[in-house]
């Protein structure tokens, strides 16, 4: 390197004026230069001598160590979705990796993720709500919890606020089970059919979830709503996938119960009221218990009663029957007894006598010949026939039912075509009647 012309001035000055002096170094000059070439050999690798490279080395090795020491390489396999039911309403997490999650009412503290990574939030230590160890752990547990581990604590290694629910799920089988906090709910866990569920998923931190039904139905909604509509024990899972499609199951128990058959008759089926004593046979099937209602404010629980009515009308009866679980069924019978033994109906059609009218008198001769319009009736105490041509000519009327229309009007038969003919009264049993109805008149 070459040398300044300033730097060279001043060394041929230092040595003009020092150049003849002697100069004795202090005891500790020769201590602090060792010390500083110990240093500069430290900083520069030497395989024959103990450098910063072995230290480095050493360091990172320790490093190493410790994460494999305290790391648990186990509870990094693939998660087995195998779950197991704890009965209606009761839920299962099976898996080997801890999901946070949060109270409703903490929802806005905690910060919810897969990983068993502890935060703080609100100077408050917040953790996983759940942990569950693998069967490593539950072989330090006693014998008569063989299988299932108990929940431990250091002392001092837990703050308050620190909960940690262990749970080991064997296939179909739980015992000594802990409670957990409640990771998915219904609105209802059993009833009838059909039965309407809204389901409600409290995790957080998920990427994606599936809901599966039982009865082959599945949503990925979060919060989805399903109606059962065949009896029986559907087991509803709720599957979460984390980073890494890490996932976690967990179960709820549904009991959906057959709905009861109302069945009956009415005997007499032509029951004239109120004559008649009214028995009820019951055919219904599924129920343990009933009610009837008579449609005259009277009802019974008997399994078949019998009823007497006061007077006659268009009763309705109904009966109700209740299954063991609280499930029922109606069926209702409006106007029970409009078929008694009291009627009266009218032909379609009739054809005049061409030989003149007959002011209406029939018999089973003018009957066989067709020649007069008028009912068939049993139990008639009042009666009003009318006759409209289809302007709404009223053309004939009588209020004697013995007497019926010959097809004349005015002495002169009638032409061909519809009529109209509507008919009120009452029956024997004060029982009212309106009818009406189109008549064809033919010619021979």
């Amino acid at each position: 390197m070459k040398e300044k012309k300033e730097d060279k001035v001043l060394r041929d000055i230092f040595r003009q004026k020092l150049g003849n002096a002697e100069v004795v170094p202090s005891p500790s000059v020769r201590t602090d230069l060792l010390h500083r070439l110990e240093r500069r050999e430290f900083m520069h690798f030497n395989p024959a001598r103990f450098n910063i490279w072995y230290a480095c080395g050493i360091i990172a090795a320790g490093v190493a160590a410790a994460i494999i020491l305290f790391s648990n390489p186990e509870k990094k396999d693939k998660i087995s979705p195998d779950y197991s039911p704890v009965g209606t309403g009761k839920i299962i997490a099976t898996d080997n990796q801890s999901l946070k999650l949060t109270e409703p009412e903490d929802e806005g503290k905690l910060a919810d993720d897969f990983h068993g990574t502890k935060k703080q939030t609100n100077n408050r230590s917040e953790i996983s709500s759940e942990i569950f160890h693998d069967n490593k752990t539950a072989k330090d547990n006693t014998e008569q919890n063989k299988g299932i581990p108990e929940r431990t604590e250091a002392a001092g290694s837990l703050d308050n606020d620190r909960l940690i629910p262990e749970v080991i799920a064997e296939k179909n089988k739980l015992r000594n089970v802990k409670e957990v906090e409640c990771l998915i709910s219904a609105s209802v866990s059993e009833g009838c059919i059909p039965l309407k569920v809204k389901f409600i998923n409290k995790a957080l931190g998920y990427d994606s979830c599936r809901w599966t039904f039982g009865d082959g139905g599945y949503s990925e909604e979060r919060n989805p709503e399903w109606i059962f509509d065949v009896e029986g024990e559907y087991e509803v899972s709720l599957k979460l996938f984390g980073p890494d499609r890490i996932e976690k199951v967990y179960a709820y128990v549904i009991n959906v119960y057959p709905k009861p058959v109302a069945r009956f008759e009415i005997i007499p089926e032509d029951a004239i009221l109120p004559d008649d004593e009214i028995s009820f046979n019951n055919f219904s099937t599924g129920a343990v218990k009933f009610r009837w209602y008579f449609g005259d404010s009277n009802t019974s629980e008997l399994f078949a009663p019998r009823h007497h009515y006061s007077k006659f009308w268009n009763y309705s009866v109904s009966l109700v029957a209740y299954s063991e679980q609280g499930c029922t069924d109606t069926l209702i019978i409006s106007d029970a007894f409009t078929g008694s033994g009291y009627y009266i109906e009218f032909p379609n059609a009739f054809i005049p006598n061409p030989e003149g009218p007959s002011n209406g008198y029939y018999s089973s001769k003018t009957d066989e010949s067709a020649h007069v319009f008028h009912p068939a009736f049993s139990g008639v105490s009042e009666y009003q026939l009318r006759i409209f041509s289809k302007r709404g000519v009223l053309i004939f009327e009588s209020n004697d039912i013995n007497i019926g229309w010959d097809g004349y009007y005015k002495g002169q038969i009638s032409e061909q075509g519809v009529y109209i003919w509507k008919v009120r009264g009452k029956f024997i049993n004060r029982e009212p009647f309106t009818k009406m109805g189109d008549v064809i008149l033919l010619k021979k």
